[in-house]
């Protein structure tokens, strides 16, 4: 061990190897030096790693082309234990490469050993990639209904042979796409309220396409994407939602963002270049209504959503305003009303329920921590009112 002072003082104990480790703060303190007379002090005691542990291994061959990650957890001197960052390496990088976090990447078939090291314990694990099937394939296509337009949320499922089972689910485009079929199969395209629609898939197919007829128009309908005239008629429509109710009207039926304007997301989605309006309620609603266009192309909503009906959920005149989107005259009466908002309350008058700028009449947004006590009169003539749970309930002050 060799003892070394850096420009400011500090002596440092330096292993053959060239590690360092602070072993005092001296000179400043006037506390011995590197001289003859000094007494060498050492790292201060402490656990140390006794054995290691690789966990997170992959049951079966990984597919090249795929990726996995590895933890690793150690048992200390002192009896402690627990998941630790050790340094990563493979014994066949070409076959399956690891980084610094435990990743391992499948490059070729073939097997390799990842070996996990943390001062004295390390681990070593086996992987394995396995060959390409040269059986497998892969298949496309697009689901349409009898109009020509997509159909989302299709079911396509393989009936017999090796393949049996696998299935996928259709995007807003009609799109779908299965993954490692083997051998001749055939393909069913399901979804309630259509006939179901099949085709035999083989290896050289490459591309299956589905034209589902049936499907006439609902007066209810839950979560997914549904296409305006086909599906659902045009129309006004109720919910009671659960928290995180996300709804959009699109002009087409592109994949796009479901939970919105995708400006609000830039790094997580790119341009929804369909969505026309629409509304997310992160809060427990007790009503939603959106007004459905006969021009719309499609209506999405997730499940939280729940089920949308022609009827509103609750009927008569409230006493006071709840959060949540609710019918001026039906069932809340015009008038001044109060509340003690808290920040970033948002309440909207609206003359629609489309979900666009074009439907608020007023608006109004607490943007003090403060919180607020706000007023706000609802004419008659507004169709309705909307009111977060930021806003609290509203009181009724007086008449219009």
């Amino acid at each position: 061990m060799i003892c070394t002072r850096d420009l400011t003082g500090v002596v440092l104990w330096r292993t053959a190897s060239g590690a360092g480790v602070l072993a005092a703060i001296v000179s400043a303190l006037g506390v011995g030096g590197c001289g003859d007379a000094m007494t060498p002090v050492g790292p201060p005691p402490g656990p140390v790693p006794t054995a290691l542990e690789i966990r997170g291994l992959p049951e079966e061959p990984m597919e090249i082309g795929t990726v996995t990650q590895l933890t690793a957890w150690a048992t200390f001197s002192d009896g402690a234990s627990g998941q630790v960052d050790p340094l990563w390496s493979s014994s066949a990088p070409e076959v399956a490469s690891v980084d610094g976090r435990g990743f391992v990447f499948a490059h070729a078939a073939g097997e390799t050993r990842i070996t996990a090291t943390l001062g004295p314990a390390s681990a070593e694990a086996g992987v394995a990639i396995a060959p390409i099937n040269p059986n497998l394939y892969d298949l496309n296509g697009q689901v349409l209904n009898h109009n020509g337009r997509p159909v989302a949320d299709v079911r396509v499922v393989a009936l017999d042979g090796p393949s049996a089972g696998k299935a996928t689910v259709t995007r807003g485009d009609g799109g779908y796409f299965l993954h490692d079929l083997e051998g001749d199969t055939t393909l069913a395209a399901r979804k309630e309220g259509y006939d179901e629609a099949t085709g035999l898939a083989t290896r050289d197919s490459g591309r299956l396409d589905f034209t589902l007829t049936g499907g006439a128009p609902r007066g209810s309908f839950g979560g997914g994407q549904w296409i305006v005239g086909d599906e659902v008629p045009p129309g006004r429509y109720f919910t009671d939602p659960e928290s995180y109710c996300r709804w959009n009207r699109r002009s087409g039926f592109s994949i796009g963002y479901l939970a919105g304007r995708a400006a609000l997301v830039p790094f997580e989605s790119p341009p929804d270049h369909d969505f026309i309006a629409g509304r997310e309620l992160r809060f427990d609603s007790g009503q939603e209504i959106v007004d459905i266009h006969p021009d719309d192309a499609a209506f999405r909503s997730t499940d939280e959503c729940g089920e949308w009906r022609a009827e509103p959920p609750h009927t008569g005149v409230q006493d006071e305003i709840r959060p949540g989107t609710w019918l001026v005259g039906a069932q809340i009466a015009p008038g001044t009303y109060r509340a003690d908002a808290d920040y970033l309350c948002l309440w909207l008058r609206l003359a629609a329920f489309g979900g666009g700028q074009e439907d608020v009449v007023e608006d109004g947004l607490v943007e003090t921590r403060a919180g607020a006590e706000l007023t706000v009169t609802i004419d008659p003539s507004d169709a309705g009112f909307y009111s977060d749970v930021e806003c609290g309930p509203w009181t009724r002050v007086e008449d219009p």
